[in-house]
């Protein structure tokens, strides 16, 4: 069922209507490549269509929704070279991210770090792969820490995109016990200011990220 919970005394219609399409979209509830209609999700949440439209021209500068004229509003479909290529970038910047991140990051970066991680175990214990989505802001934080608004920027929209294939590309149990053990092995450089590991680390995990999305949604059909 999709959440359509609209506090109105937190923010704009147009902002909690745009972070409600978010999640559903992130979790897979409204899937790729169907449409967005802004009377039905008007009446779905309770709102006028003026500040749907408003949200729906958010999450398409985001990349996540594609408006076409005559055709309205959809979720956007990734192809096989467009994951590609957003993973190229995705590991370039976050690498150089965790490089510069262990020269300047702080014991209170660490301890948010550590809480971090002990949250993602806990949530993949109960959720298995389906709990990452939910937790990539470990990789945002990192990027935050090292204290380049362009750079943080950019990883964040590259993860905006990415989001959209990591609720349905999946992975088997082993995958998410695997990213688990990569996540501490780059906290661990990170906490030993340690900035080649750290880039290691990060390129590794996000490579074997790569190559298990590319597995699960474009699967080689001479291996089926």
């Amino acid at each position: 069922m999709l959440d359509s919970r609209i506090d109105r005394s937190k923010a704009t219609l147009a902002h909690q209507v745009e972070e409600t399409l978010r999640r559903q979209i992130v979790r897979g509830d409204r899937p790729i490549g169907s449409r967005l209609n802004e009377a039905e999700i008007a009446a779905n949440l309770d709102v006028s269509r003026g500040p749907v439209r408003e949200a729906l021209q958010r999450l398409a500068r985001d990349g996540l929704v594609v408006i076409e004229p005559h055709r309205g509003a959809s979720v956007r479909t990734l192809n096989r070279e467009e994951v590609v290529e957003l993973f190229v970038l995705r590991v370039a910047l976050e690498s150089e991210a965790a490089g510069i991140a262990a020269e300047r990051i702080t014991e209170a970066d660490l301890a948010v770090l550590a809480q971090m991680q002990d949250q993602t175990v806990t949530a993949v214990t109960i959720e298995g792969d389906g709990a990452f989505p939910d937790v990539i802001d470990l990789h945002e934080f990192i990027a935050n820490v090292a204290a380049n608004g362009r750079l943080a920027a950019a990883v964040q929209q590259v993860n905006q995109e990415l989001r959209l294939v990591r609720s349905r590309s999946g992975s088997s149990a082993q995958r998410a016990e695997e990213a688990l053990i990569e996540h501490q092995a780059l906290v661990d450089a990170l906490r030993k200011r340690d900035g080649e590991a750290a880039r290691m680390c990060m390129r590794h995990h996000l490579e074997a990220s790569r190559a298990n999305t590319l597995e699960m949604m474009f699967p080689d059909p001479s291996t089926t």
